[in-house]
């Protein structure tokens, strides 16, 4: 009788190990298909038009969503700096607030009608789609401030290179999450972006 149950035990724990793996090996062949996609080169390449991919993004794909959120974000921040300090400073307090704006605002995003058969894969896999669409709102609204601190005519040099940083590692942040995602391997945690951001900002010292 107990020769029949652990021989039982050992059938069902492998049947669980197959089926553990056979999930792994989807993540990882879907992951791997996904990223092939996107980041999908042309066959020749004229070197003398590539481009670091932070200054080579085409904002006219940016989606409307996002520029109408990050909107919002620059409104809030705009009411959150010292407005007594000189206008450099203020310059540089608003993107600070509005890194931080972009990355705990409430974002809602909805599955689109051309996304359905994408979202019923990701859900295929276990991968929540909005929460995927989510992030990759977010690292659009942080494409159209690293546009406009680059852009900016009040800002030095080294205050765009110091906010370009901070940008670069949120944006590595939330694509390292879709990643996980993809991967199956993604733990949600609650962040503390202020302190974070704020951290980051002065180890920086931008009075330098």
């Amino acid at each position: 009788m107990n020769i029949l149950i652990s021989k039982n035990n050992k059938q069902l724990e492998q049947v669980q190990q197959s089926t553990t793996q056979k999930s792994i090996d989807g993540h990882a062949a879907f992951a791997k298909v996904l990223q092939d996609a996107f980041v999908a080169k042309p066959e020749h390449t004229n070197p003398d038009y590539v481009m670091p991919i932070s200054l080579n993004t085409d904002y006219d794909e940016i989606s409307e969503q996002a520029k109408n959120y990050y909107n919002q974000a620059l409104k809030t921040a705009g009411e959150l700096i010292d407005t007594s300090a000189d206008i450099r400073e203020q310059e540089i307090q608003l993107y600070r607030e509005a890194m931080i704006e972009i990355m705990d605002m409430p974002i809602e995003v909805e599955i689109e009608p051309h996304e359905v058969n994408q979202a019923l894969l990701f859900g295929s896999l276990g991968i929540d789609f909005l929460e995927y669409k989510e992030a990759g709102v977010r690292i659009e609204m942080l494409n159209l401030a690293e546009k406009d601190v680059l852009n900016s005519q009040i800002l030095e040099n080294s205050d765009k290179e110091k906010l370009k940083q901070m940008i670069d590692e949120q944006r590595s942040a939330l694509e390292l999450q879709r990643e996980e995602m993809l991967a199956g391997t993604f733990i949600k945690e609650k962040t503390d972006h202020r302190t974070n951001i704020e951290h980051r900002f002065h180890s920086l010292d931008f009075s330098a």
